[in-house]
């Protein structure tokens, strides 16, 4: 049985409205899209299919009148490389290796990409409190200190961190909160 899920807030809505008992505990991650830009005036923009936010950021970063194309997530990149679509909104780290002018997409303030749910029984048991406590306390460490960031985003993605790092895309990995 599944106790917690880290999910796009898109996913998370359309579980907890076919789920019962389980709940949104907290916003994880904010701002973990960027854009790919292959060309200086894009007319068709590839999005995640199903990541309705998206659809906005685009419009506020290239206007109403682009053609935007939703389509699976790992079908973006090709589709960018192919010709297919002229930019592309992708998760960060499902973007890195793709080739093209990588921007933020923070436009009109912060917006959140991933959730943390939990099934509420389970957010009443000690292990939940625990794991709670040790999340925040890893993120901290791992955000304080850039040579640990880079090791793990090395591991993670082989590659290296961009100078600059998260702050670079206007990425905030955030602690749980608890209601």
């Amino acid at each position: 049985m599944l106790d917690m899920a880290i999910m796009c807030k898109e996913a998370a809505k359309e579980y907890l409205e076919n789920v019962e008992d389980f709940q949104v505990v907290s916003d994880i991650t904010m701002n973990s899209d960027i854009f790919i830009i292959k060309n200086n005036n894009p007319k068709v923009i590839g999005m995640t299919q199903d990541r309705d936010y998206q659809i906005d950021l685009i419009k506020k970063r290239f206007g109403e009148d682009v053609e935007i194309a939703a389509m699976m997530v790992n079908a973006l990149p090709y589709a960018l490389e192919k010709g297919d679509v002229d930019a592309i909104v992708i998760d960060f780290i499902k973007g890195v290796h793709v080739n093209g002018i990588k921007e933020d997409t923070v436009i009109d303030g912060d917006y959140t990409t991933y959730v943390l749910l939990s099934n509420s029984e389970f957010m009443k048991t000690r292990e939940f409190k625990k794991f709670i406590k040790t999340y925040n306390k890893s993120l901290e460490e791992l955000l304080s200190d850039k040579e640990i960031l880079n090791s793990h985003f090395l591991r993670y993605t082989e590659t290296n961190l961009e100078k600059g790092g998260l702050k670079k895309w206007k990425i905030k990995l955030l602690n749980i909160i608890q209601d």
